[in-house]
């Protein structure tokens, strides 16, 4: 499966549904912090090429909303994409109950927590 988040991928490797072992979570939650770090920096290079280049915008909670409702709210929500990840992509299906592995229910499920 896709690792995207290190949230999602230490959920699994802590699972101990054999999953994703410790090493290979490590080299994932790196690459991926690295890739945010990377797609950051790519992202400031566009922004300084265009056209309001000179301006530079805050990264900041909304209006009359601070740092811990903006907190609480990431530890919410990644909290129920890391637990439906766990619920349909690490268990097992009752043999005979799915044709395949793989159900695009799942995807569907996972994406709904993103979106």
């Amino acid at each position: 499966g896709g690792h995207f988040n290190p949230a999602v991928t230490l959920a699994v490797v802590t699972s101990s549904r054999g999953k994703c072992s410790s090493r290979d979570g490590t080299a994932y939650a790196v690459t991926q912090v690295l890739a945010g770090f990377a797609a950051g920096l790519l992202t400031r290079l566009f922004h300084i090429a265009g056209p309001n280049g000179k301006t530079a915008y805050r990264l900041a909670p909304g209006a009359h909303y601070g740092l811990m409702d903006a907190g609480l709210s990431e530890f919410f929500f990644t909290f129920v994409l890391a637990y439906v990840v766990l619920a349909v992509a690490t268990t097992t299906p009752v043999p005979g109950t799915y044709k395949t592995k793989q159900n695009f229910q799942f995807a569907l499920c996972i994406g709904s927590c993103v979106t």
